[in-house]
């Protein structure tokens, strides 16, 4: 039996994997009544955790600043990102979730960013005040809904990124993994063009298997601190290790 901040953190973790939970769903996976969870939601919607909704809840991001302390594992990781980013640099990001909590988190650090999903332009626009953003351009992948520039080497050549952010939904020591190959391939290029990369993932990441690889020159580890094996001679970076479960589905 999960104890009432155990249960709260779980959910987080959920919200931030999938998006939205069901009230019933939830209650049945985690062996409570229905009434538990509602009093949950409401608790963590009122400390601005996430969106109440009919039968349920959702994940959002946060439009403002927030304190490192926070229980969300999005939240901490992303303190650990802007403390490597000054102002005026240009950085690519991973069209992820993510990328949009590291925004709000920088409001006092005006930049760039560079990213090739018309979906995160779209995403960004309205709350990336101070930040300018560039979209890579080329034609739409529908699949992975990214952009394929016929030259990507050549783009983020001329953008000159100072950082690529990274935050696939696998890793190993010297490769990540993406669920379609347009990430895989943005990923790589993004991590050669730029002189440091930063891969930003929840622990369970470090265990997990997709299909199409990303092959890592060098970067940094910003994690959960239960790190596994083959890890060792990355240099990391690390909040406590909070849950079971994990916002793998961090892209689009």
């Amino acid at each position: 039996m999960y104890m009432a901040q155990e249960r709260r953190q779980y959910i987080l973790r959920l919200l931030e994997q999938r998006g939205s939970v069901r009230t019933t769903a939830l209650a049945r996976e985690l062996g409570v009544t229905d009434e538990t969870i509602r009093t949950d939601l409401v608790d963590m919607q009122a400390q601005g955790l996430l969106k109440r909704m009919h039968g349920g809840a959702r994940y959002i991001i946060p439009s403002a600043p927030v304190l490192s302390d926070s229980p969300r594992l999005d939240i901490q990781l992303a303190h650990l990102v802007a403390a490597h980013i000054r102002p005026g640099m240009r950085i690519y990001a991973d069209a992820t979730p993510f990328t949009r909590v590291l925004v709000s988190q920088l409001s006092n650090t005006p930049c760039t960013f560079i990213t090739p999903s018309p979906m995160m332009l779209a995403a960004l626009s309205p709350a990336a005040i101070p930040h300018k953003i560039i979209c890579t351009g080329g034609a739409l992948d529908k699949t992975s809904a990214l952009l394929i520039h016929p030259a990507p080497r050549d783009v983020l050549g001329i953008l000159k990124p100072d950082l690529a952010i990274l935050c696939p939904p696998a890793l190993q020591p010297h490769c990540a993994g993406y669920k379609y190959a347009p990430q895989a391939n943005w990923a790589t290029v993004a991590a050669n063009a730029a002189p440091h990369t930063l891969v930003v993932v929840p622990s369970l990441a470090l265990t997990a298997r997709v299909e199409h690889e990303a092959e890592l020159p060098a970067y940094a580890l910003i994690t959960e601190d239960n790190i596994p094996a083959g890890f060792e001679d990355i240099p990391s970076e690390t909040v406590p290790y909070i849950s079971e479960a994990s916002f793998n589905e961090f892209t689009y």
